[in-house]
């Protein structure tokens, strides 16, 4: 179901939807929500499943107005705001700037290839903005922060905080920063008869020149990415030895360690269970788990009685899961083979949701969709 905000970005030329409003389908912020919560460092909980709940029940196509205000005390106001904040930014740079790939920063400063001195560097104090992004053809490398809001003003605070923030790294590839885009977003919820009736999201978004990357180097700070990106979707689904492994390819400095790192990851790959989804063929192996309301369950593989009773139970379980193949792509570093995989074209049936990062959503149920074990 599509609601709208009322909208504003800067800089005008660059705007990927002109007009004064713009449109997110509550399911592309509940998927971004699933994947942001299985991402972000710390426990992972199932916030991403109440939106329907939330908002108001005014049909397809009407503001994202909430039923009631987001709690009373200012404290949960904030939390709940910061959270479902980061669930439409991230909605909105996937749908609009077909942003794919995430990795979040936190107050960490990252490594992407150390064998490229492929980096994050701090300039300032305080928060790193949320994450370092980029599109699944390995291009368009982006520094992006969200904020959310209750402000009556509107946005426009939350909106400068945010483009502070996302301007407190750089990209550097062997000591030299290299060119990315600076995005910052910011969400204002509306609130059914109050003062808040409207709901607004606000852009700014200019390009941040920096010097060249050599041919030789430019696909490493890219996948490196895409492995940190893979490592936090499955970490919390029953993975985390392979998730490990995906994180260390990043730091190795010299070819020899990197080889040994390679391959005990792929070993890990290799004895990982595998996801197949039934009653399809267009959907391959799968490394992931189910997800719940109530967060990610213990084990990767849940029987098909155990989905049934999830099912049942209204606890919304979906199968979260990354294409095997692109995995093992990934481990490889091989650029070509990552590019051409994430170009394949896959679509939405009527229940399984691809994003384009390699990753599946996919709502269990004997009247959705089963997943087995291999």
């Amino acid at each position: 179901m599509t609601r709208t905000f009322i909208y504003s970005f800067t800089p005008q030329p660059l705007d990927p939807s002109p007009g004064a409003t713009i449109a997110l389908d509550v399911s592309e912020i509940e998927d971004a929500g699933i994947r942001e919560v299985l991402q972000t460092p710390g426990t992972a909980y199932g916030a991403w499943s109440i939106l329907d709940v939330l908002l108001a029940p005014t049909g397809a196509g009407t503001p994202f107005i909430f039923r009631q205000p987001l709690g009373q005390a200012r404290e949960v106001k904030v939390a709940l705001s910061g959270l479902f904040g980061r669930f439409v930014a991230r909605a909105y740079l996937e749908r609009y700037f077909d942003l794919a790939i995430f990795a979040h920063l936190g107050n960490r400063v990252i490594d992407l290839d150390r064998r490229t001195r492929a980096k994050i560097k701090r300039l300032a104090r305080g928060d790193l903005p949320d994450w370092i992004a980029c599109k699944s053809d390995l291009t368009s490398l982006t520094v992006a922060e969200a904020k959310g809001c209750h402000d009556p003003g509107g946005p426009a605070k939350a909106l400068a905080r945010a483009w502070s923030q996302a301007g407190r790294i750089d990209v550097m590839v062997k000591g030299r920063k290299v060119t990315v885009k600076r995005i910052a977003v910011a969400s204002r919820w509306g609130v059914a008869n109050s003062v808040l009736a409207d709901a607004y999201l606000s852009v700014r978004d200019p390009v941040d020149k920096g010097e060249p990357i050599d041919p030789q180097d430019k696909d490493a700070p890219f996948v490196g990415l895409l492995r940190l990106h893979v490592a936090s979707m499955i970490e919390h689904l029953g993975h985390a030895e392979l998730a490990q492994a995906l994180r260390a390819l990043t730091r190795q400095t010299f070819q020899r360690p990197l080889r040994d790192a390679a391959a005990r990851a792929r070993a890990v790959l290799d004895n990982a269970p595998i996801g197949q989804v039934e009653k399809t063929y267009d959907i391959g192996g799968l490394v992931g788990g189910i997800v719940t309301r109530a967060g990610p369950i213990n084990d990767a593989i849940a029987s098909t009685v155990d989905q049934e009773a999830l099912a049942r139970l209204n606890l919304r379980p979906v199968f979260v899961g990354i294409d095997r193949d692109l995995i093992r792509a990934a481990i490889d570093g091989e650029a070509e083979t990552i590019r051409g995989r994430l170009a394949e074209m896959v679509s939405s049936d009527e229940f399984a949701r691809p994003d384009r990062a390699g990753g599946w959503i996919i709502p269990l149920g004997t009247e959705r969709r089963m997943v087995g074990g291999t």
